[in-house]
């Protein structure tokens, strides 16, 4: 059986970290099986013409392999090639199968792609039970974490996070070991646990609550293999919340500056941490680490309605002395806010920018995101939100209280701001 995994980045010299999880774990169970990873960089998604290109050599390596199985992984810049590829595999050869997985993928791609199957859960299950169900080892219904049509009806098959009963986050192969062939990269990322205790509306992680985790044992010994195999700059976690838990990301941080220690590499280090969760000991923790850190961290909001109505609630207070400390730290950070929430306005924006312009002195420029509602979030189920495009993660159009043309002011807003600011800070 041959299967492909394929993917789009909008960078190129990416590792195919998912990719490389799902290759992993199938092979521990069929190792016999021919699994390859293709990955297609189109660098400005916005290029009509080379997104053009880059459908047809995705479409043209698909039917040169002549694969059993496609595994397309799927992102917000990528969903609307892979449901036009997807449909073009059917047409040209129906017998090729088809899977679409990750956060952005919905029921409605099942018809919108013609492809056969759509992953529901972690897609490590999905794919290692695909190939035994294909081998004849189980029956399709026993397929866990997948969804298809049956008699032009929807089935979705039981979802399993991660098969707890039966498989921990340990024993899932460590990815830069499955592929070896390539050594070099600008940027590298990691995760040391899965899920996140919080259930922000606007947020996907909010789906999956419970918290699991790679133990440190398994951390440490797939770190250093890491960077004793690897060379890159920039070493990434992908948790979101890296500081829920303190004496975890020191002993996390340790492991990495042991091999920084050891390797001599020059590497900055990028986190995810929460702002109200930032205490002198958090600091202390990435102060005397022998790399540099830069920290994201994710304001939103200071509008007490605007949080409530996302779920986000925080002491803002608490906010403001972690940004005291972070100002007189070597710590890097970014802090930016969300424009378009549910609840939000013009003027209440403005409150939140003059919070960051007040206290986020490390910063030179105000960080701002547009909303964009993302499938399988809480705020999908509201009714007074409306987006571009009606099946796809896209920016939104109206809320509660605004529309597109209350975004464009504080788009102009933004970036005049900025603007002058960039002249100020020079």
């Amino acid at each position: 059986m041959k299967i492909l995994l394929l993917a789009f980045n909008v960078q190129e010299d990416i590792f195919p970290y998912g990719l490389s999880y799902l290759k992993g774990y199938a092979q521990r169970f069929h190792p016999e099986t021919d699994i390859r990873i293709k990955e297609f960089s189109f660098g400005n998604r916005f290029g009509y013409d080379i997104n053009k290109n880059i459908e047809q050599q995705a479409i043209s390596y698909i039917l040169i392999q002549k694969p059993d199985l496609v595994c397309f992984s799927c992102y917000i810049w990528s969903i609307e090639m892979v449901v036009k590829i997807s449909r073009a595999i059917k047409i040209i050869n129906p017998e090729i199968k088809i899977i679409l997985g990750g956060v952005e993928v919905t029921e409605n791609h099942l018809q919108e792609s013609h492809c056969d199957y759509i992953t529901t859960g972690e897609g490590e299950i999905a794919l290692k039970e695909l190939i035994d169900y294909y081998k004849g080892k189980i029956k399709l219904s026993e397929v866990h974490n997948i969804s298809y049509l049956e008699k032009d009806q929807n089935v979705q098959n039981k979802i399993v996070q991660n098969e707890l009963t039966k498989l921990e986050l340990d024993t899932l192969p460590f990815p830069y070991k499955v592929l070896p062939e390539k050594k070099n990269f600008e940027a590298v990322r990691i995760e040391t646990s899965r899920g996140c205790p919080f259930g922000c509306h606007y947020c996907y992680y909010a789906k999956h609550k419970e918290m699991r985790y790679f133990s440190l044992d398994y951390l440490k010994e797939n770190i250093t293999y890491l960077f004793d195999n690897y060379t890159f700059k920039n070493l990434t976690f992908l948790d979101a919340n890296f500081n829920l838990n303190k004496e975890r990301m020191a002993a996390i941080l340790q492991i990495v500056a042991d091999n920084v220690n050891k390797t001599k590499k020059k590497t900055r280090i990028n986190l995810e941490l929460k702002p109200e969760l930032i205490d002198q000991e958090v600091i202390a923790i990435l102060q005397k680490q022998p790399f540099k850190t830069f920290a994201e961290l994710g304001l939103q909001s200071t509008d007490p309605d605007v949080l409530e109505k996302s779920s986000r609630p925080y002491n803002l207070e608490k906010v403001k002395n972690s940004l005291e400390l972070l100002n007189t730290s070597s710590v890097l950070y970014k802090i930016d806010l969300m424009a378009g929430l549910p609840g939000d306005n013009f003027y209440k924006f403005l409150n939140s920018a003059r919070f960051l312009l007040n206290n986020a002195k490390k910063q030179s420029i105000l960080p701002v995101h547009h909303y964009m509602q993302l499938n399988k979030t809480t705020f999908c189920q509201n009714k007074e939100i409306y987006r571009y495009e009606k099946n796809n993660s896209s920016m939104i159009i109206k809320t509660d209280t605004q529309d597109l043309l209350d975004f464009y002011k504080i788009k102009l807003f933004v970036a005049m701001l900025n603007e002058e600011l960039k002249i100020e800070n020079r």
